[in-house]
């Protein structure tokens, strides 16, 4: 499984929706990440920063991930809502050797211009 950071701004909707009904997200949320086969490691709300939402998740593949952030993002519930991959420190090495051993079949466009 790979890890993903998920973060997002809460709209005035989530908002008005805790403040008339508090309840804990995650209760609610967890049967969605159960259904996609996401497991969660951090489910965080913010203050104090542009986004006010970060989770740190895992799941077998991108496309699932991108599924489940444009629902939550249909949903009404964040303003701006993202994801990006998150390694850890061997596996962002093999990503790096994986560029050194490419390295030589990359083709500058200076270098193009310079065959033409």
């Amino acid at each position: 499984m790979h890890k993903y950071i998920i973060s997002g701004k809460s709209s005035s909707d989530f908002a008005a929706a805790m403040l008339n009904k508090p309840q804990d997200r995650l209760k609610i949320i967890q049967p969605f990440l159960d259904a996609f086969g996401i497991k969660k490691h951090e489910f965080l709300f913010t203050t104090g920063l542009e986004n006010d939402f970060l989770g740190v998740l895992s799941s077998d593949s991108d496309e699932t991930i991108e599924a489940m952030v444009r629902i939550v993002f249909a949903s009404g519930n964040f303003s701006n809502i993202s994801w990006s991959r998150a390694y850890e420190s061997d596996e962002y090495m093999k990503v790096f050797e994986l560029g050194s051993r490419k390295m030589a079949d990359y083709v500058t466009s200076m270098q193009v211009a310079e065959i033409e």
